[in-house]
């Protein structure tokens, strides 16, 4: 190799080894610090549901606005179309739906959503319009997922 090809890879070298943190690598960094991570019962649970066509990713005690649904605030209204339930047994993927899994959500309050402003007009014809328009839509905060276990008996009984 001609001299200035060595001296070149040399520097580069030595850019490399400048560049790497003094001390303990990444690998060992991750396996010193990474503690167990402690799992709450009943705090991972999640599910998706479908309202009103709609698919949300609800939890217990969250509150989601949902398309209007006719129910006054106070009301409990009960989803049975879960698709995807998730807790710390697993994951359960409904095939549409998951088997005797329901959400309960009571209403909180009926909205208005933001304005949608609309112009419409007719060419040379001196015709224009503004229309307004708002969505009515239902805040609603989730009181519980449950999932009904399923009691299998004997093969053939």
């Amino acid at each position: 190799m001609p001299k200035s090809k060595e001296k070149a890879r040399a520097e580069a070298e030595a850019v490399v080894a400048k560049a790497k943190p003094k001390g303990k690598s990444k690998e060992a960094k991750g396996k010193t610090e990474a503690a167990p991570k402690t799992k709450s019962k009943g705090e991972t649970r999640f599910a998706v549901i479908q309202a009103q066509g709609l698919q949300f990713r609800v939890a217990k005690d969250e509150e989601h606005v949902l398309p209007h649904m006719g129910k006054e605030p106070g009301e409990e209204i009960v989803v049975d179309r879960v698709l995807l339930i998730s807790d710390e047994d697993g994951v359960q993927v409904g095939r549409p739906l998951v088997e005797g899994a329901v959400v309960l959500m009571q209403v909180i309050a009926d909205e208005k959503g933001d304005k949608i402003r609309v112009g419409t007009y007719k060419r040379r014809k001196k015709y224009r319009r503004r229309i307004g328009y708002r969505d009515t839509l239902t805040r609603v905060k989730i009181v519980g997922i449950n999932l009904q276990k399923e009691k299998r008996g004997t093969h053939g009984s």
